[in-house]
C-alpha cells in the first residue's frame, strides 16, 4: 500500500475566519480572499495550525496561497465561491508572504501556436501551494464552486486546486463542482494523498479530474469523479511549451512518476478516459526522470480506461518507459486500444511487452523491475557510462535481491534467456510466472568474469512472466547482468535495432538475431 499510515504535521491551534480579526462575511457576496489569506499567513507565522470556513456560509474569494503547516478546513455545508472579477486576484512573489495583483486571461487557449494551450496553465490556482510548501491540507465536507458565467467566453478559466513542487500533503471530503479547466493538478509533488472527494459538474469543455504530472508516493482512494474529460491520470512530461516562463509551474526539470495507487474510486468520464496515462516525456534525455513506475490500481469502478501516447510538441514516437504496474478487483466497462498499444514492463492482469526492453541498460534501470533486500543499494543500474552499463544486485548476505522484467510470452514457443553476467557466489537466472510465482524454469551459475549464459525454455501457457536474475543460493558479493534478451517469443520483426530471422529448410529451424558485427545461433531442431 502506498502511504500506509500516512500523517503531516498540522499544529493543534485554529482560527475561524469570521471572528475578529479576520471578519469575513460569508454572505457569497463580499470578497472574503483577504481576511482568510490573512488568517493562513498568521497561522504560518506562529508555526502552523488550522483555518476553519464556518458552516452555513459562502465564501466569495480569488485566489488564495496554502502554506506549510495551515490546513484550510470545511465545516460542513460550507461554500467557496470563486470570484468573477479580475480585480480581485493575487499571486505569490518571491518575498515570503508577499503577493502582486494580476488580472487572469479570459477565453479557453492562450497561443494558437501550442496546441492545448489551455488558459488554467497560464493563469493561477484558486487554491495554489507554491514551490516548497509542505505539510499542508485541505479538508471538511465543503464545496469549491466555481465562477458563474454565461459562455466560455466570458470566464477566465483557472484551476481549482493546484500545486507545484510540494510535499506531504492532504486533499479529503470536500467537493468541486461547475468547474472550467481541469478541477486539480497537482505537479511534480511527493507524498500526498487524495481522500474521499467528490469531483462533478464540469461546464464550457475539458474538465479533468486529477491531472497527476510527475509526482511521487501519492494514493488517490475513496473518490467520485464524475468529469466531462479524463478523471485521472498519470502526465510524463518533460519540457512542455505550456510551462516555465510567466506560469506558475514548468516541466524543465522532472521527475518520474514512482509508487501511485488509485483504489475505492468511481472514474466516470463523459467522453474520455476514466483512468489512464498521458506519456510525453519522450524528449528527456534522461529517461528515468520521466518514467512511470509502480502504480497499484485496484477496486475502483472506471468507465473508461486508455493512454495518450501521440504528444504534439515532438516527432519522436516511442513513449517514456512504464514497469511494474497492477490491476486488481476494478469494474472496467472499455477499455481503449491505445492501452494495449503501450509498451509496459511487468504488469499484471493484461498483456505486458513481449520482449525486453533496454537489454543493454543504455537508459539507466528504465523497463527493469527491482526486488530489494534491506539494503535500498541491493538492485540498481550503473551510471557510469565510461564502462558499458549494467543492472546488478549486490549486499547478497543481507538478503534476497533480483533484477528482472515481465514480459508475455507465448506458450508452445521455444524460448532463449540470454544474457552475459557474472557473479561473486551462486546466482540465479529464472523464469517465473508472475500472476502466481511459480518457476518454470532456472539455471545457477557463478563466475567473475563476464559470460554468456543461456536458459532455454518453454511456457505451459501464454502470459506474462518475470524473466531475470535472482540472488539464488548465493550469500556474499553481488552479480552483474548486461546484454539481456528473450530470443524465440517474436518472430520475423524488428524490435528495438535487433533483426530475429526464422529460417525454415527441410524440417530444419535456425533462429538466430544479429545487429551490426553480432550474430548469435538460438538452436536447430
Amino acid at each position: 500500500m502506498v502511504l500506509d499510515n500516512f500523517s503531516i504535521v498540522i499544529p493543534a491551534r485554529s482560527v475561524r475566519v469570521t471572528d475578529a480579526p479576520y471578519n469575513a462575511c460569508g454572505d457569497g457576496k463580499t470578497n472574503d480572499r483577504a481576511a482568510i489569506q490573512n488568517a493562513i499567513d498568521d497561522l504560518y507565522r506562529l508555526g502552523g495550525g488550522t483555518v476553519i470556513l464556518p458552516a452555513g456560509k459562502t465564501y466569495y474569494s480569488a485566489s488564495l496561497t496554502l502554506r506549510s503547516h495551515v490546513e484550510l478546513h470545511f465545516e460542513d455545508g460550507a461554500v467557496l465561491e470563486q470570484s468573477g472579477d479580475v480585480n480581485d486576484y493575487v499571486k505569490p512573489i518571491g518575498a515570503e508572504l508577499a503577493y502582486e495583483s494580476y488580472r487572469p486571461r479570459y477565453g479557453h487557449n492562450y497561443s494558437p501556436d501550442i496546441k492545448w494551450s489551455h488558459m488554467w496553465y497560464k493563469n493561477y490556482p484558486m487554491i495554489f501551494a507554491p514551490a516548497g510548501t509542505h505539510d499542508f491540507a485541505v479538508t471538511g465536507k465543503g464545496t469549491i464552486y466555481m465562477m458563474k458565467c454565461d459562455s466560455a467566453e466570458t470566464c477566465f478559466k483557472i484551476c481549482p486546486v493546484g500545486f507545484f513542487r510540494c510535499s506531504d500533503f492532504i486533499m479529503s471530503d470536500f467537493t468541486i463542482q461547475n468547474y472550467h479547466s481541469y478541477a486539480m493538478m497537482p505537479y511534480t509533488c511527493n507524498r500526498g494523498l487524495f481522500k474521499n472527494l467528490t469531483i462533478k459538474e464540469p461546464v464550457y469543455g475539458n474538465g479533468d479530474g486529477i491531472s497527476l504530472m510527475n509526482c511521487q508516493d501519492i494514493r488517490c482512494t475513496g473518490c467520485d469523479f464524475s468529469t466531462g474529460d479524463d478523471s485521472f491520470y498519470i502526465f510524463s512530461s518533460f519540457d512542455d511549451p505550456r510551462g516555465g516562463y510567466q506560469t506558475w509551474w514548468s516541466s524543465h526539470d522532472p521527475q518520474p512518476s514512482v509508487n501511485i495507487e488509485v483504489d475505492h474510486c468511481s472514474l466516470v468520464s463523459g467522453h474520455c478516459k476514466g483512468f489512464g496515462m498521458i506519456l510525453w516525456g519522450m524528449n528527456c534525455p534522461d529517461l528515468e526522470k520521466v518514467e512511470v513506475r509502480n502504480v497499484y490500481v485496484h477496486d475502483n469502478y472506471i468507465r473508461t480506461m486508455g493512454n495518450w501516447l501521440f504528444c504534439p510538441y515532438t516527432d519522436k514516437k516511442d513513449p517514456p518507459p512504464v514497469t511494474t504496474m497492477r490491476f486488481e478487483n476494478n469494474v472496467i466497462d472499455a477499455i481503449e486500444c491505445n492501452f494495449f498499444e503501450t509498451q509496459v514492463s511487468d504488469m499484471n492482469h493484461y498483456h505486458c511487452t513481449d520482449h525486453i526492453i533496454n537489454d543493454k541498460f543504455r537508459d539507466g534501470r528504465c523497463f527493469w523491475a527491482m526486488r530489494k533486500n534491506a539494503n535500498p543499494d541491493s538492485a540498481g543500474v550503473t551510471r557510469n557510462f565510461e564502462e558499458e552499463p549494467y543492472g546488478y544486485i549486490s549486499h547478497l548476505d543481507e538478503g534476497d535481491a533480483a533484477l528482472y522484467q515481465g514480459i508475455y510470452i507465448r506458450e508452445g514457443c521455444r524460448c532463449r534467456f540470454s544474457a552475459t553476467i557474472r557473479s561473486d557466489d551462486v546466482c540465479r537466472m529464472f523464469v517465473k510466472d508472475l500472476e502466481t510465482g511459480a518457476v518454470i524454469a532456472e539455471k545457477d551459475f557463478c563466475h567473475d568474469e563476464f559470460i554468456i549464459e543461456h536458459l532455454d525454455f518453454t511456457v505451459p501457457v501464454s502470459g506474462n512472466y518475470h524473466v531475470g536474475i535472482e540472488r539464488g543460493n548465493a550469500r556474499r558479493g553481488s552479480a552483474q547482468c548486461r546484454r539481456a534478451r528473450v530470443i524465440g517469443n517474436v518472430e520475423n520483426a524488428q524490435v528495438y535495432g535487433y533483426n530475429y530471422v526464422i529460417n525454415v529448410d527441410d524440417n530444419e529451424k535456425i533462429l538466430y538475431f544479429e545487429k551490426e558485427d553480432e550474430s548469435y545461433d538460438f538452436f536447430k531442431k
